[in-house]
């Protein structure tokens, strides 16, 4: 499974481009991260700093650029390629979401209700 699947399999809003810049245009207000790296397989995506966590974990929606150079075949290598870049790393893998005991599902919870990744592809 390619990364686009991985993300899509957690829910995640998944664009392919040769031009990020010009996709961020369309989401006006939304918190655009750069990603330090991802893995393939599960769709996790790691970031860097203290205040990319706390700017990310605020917004309604977050919108995420990670380049295909980025993504890794595996978490530990792709944990490592992030930690190369950041000492202080977080993951996210889907939009925040928690359920009650009778299982009503919530969104934006402890983080950003809709996450979308704009994977961007070299020519």
């Amino acid at each position: 499974m390619g990364i686009a699947e991985s993300l899509k399999h957690n829910g995640v809003e998944v664009i392919v481009t040769d031009n990020a810049e010009k996709e961020i245009q369309k989401f006006g207000n939304a918190h655009v991260s750069i990603a330090l790296s991802a893995d393939e397989n599960t769709g996790i995506v790691f970031f860097g700093g203290f205040e990319e966590k706390k700017n990310a974990g605020l917004a309604d929606h977050h919108v995420v650029i990670l380049k295909t150079d980025d993504v890794k075949s595996d978490i530990i290598s792709a944990y490592r390629h992030a930690l190369n870049k950041s000492g202080m790393l977080f993951a996210s893998s889907s939009a925040s979401k928690t359920a009650d005991i009778e299982g009503k599902l919530v969104f934006g919870m402890h983080g950003p209700r809709k996450l979308t990744v704009i994977i961007e592809v070299k020519e």
